[in-house]
């Protein structure tokens, strides 16, 4: 019975979508990150994009794309950026709506990086 709920817990933690189990042909995505360690991405269990490190990411984008969650969470009155409230930005992020067309990218910036960042939170 022990050995069974331990086997139990082992596959379940090994098919989760927030761990890497293999290398992610970054390539693939329509987003650049650049060389920053911080936007490292693997692959989980299901094949998707995930960050590496998920909070350091997070850090790391907060800085890059300072203007978009700034002219996001001002636009749509929304709470500065968390796990909870992150889908809002996702959500809104590309839709800002000015005639600069830095925050407009920088925003859409924020959406990008957000759909990778979903994936690498816990199912």
């Amino acid at each position: 019975m022990v050995i069974g709920i331990a086997l139990l817990a082992f596959l379940t933690a090994c098919n989760s979508a927030s761990k890497v189990v293999g290398d992610y042909d970054a390539s693939r995505l329509s987003v650049d990150f650049g060389d920053n360690k911080a936007y490292e991405i693997g692959a989980n269990a299901k094949g998707m994009p995930i960050f590496k490190d998920h909070k350091k990411a997070l850090q790391q984008a907060q800085t890059d794309y300072k203007i978009g969650f700034d002219a996001t969470g001002a636009e749509f009155d929304l709470m500065p950026i968390s796990d909870k409230n992150y889908k809002d930005y996702m959500t809104y992020g590309w839709q800002l709506e000015t005639k600069d067309e830095a925050v407009v990218q920088q925003g859409v910036m924020v959406t990008k990086f957000l759909d990778i960042y979903e994936n690498s939170l816990s199912d």
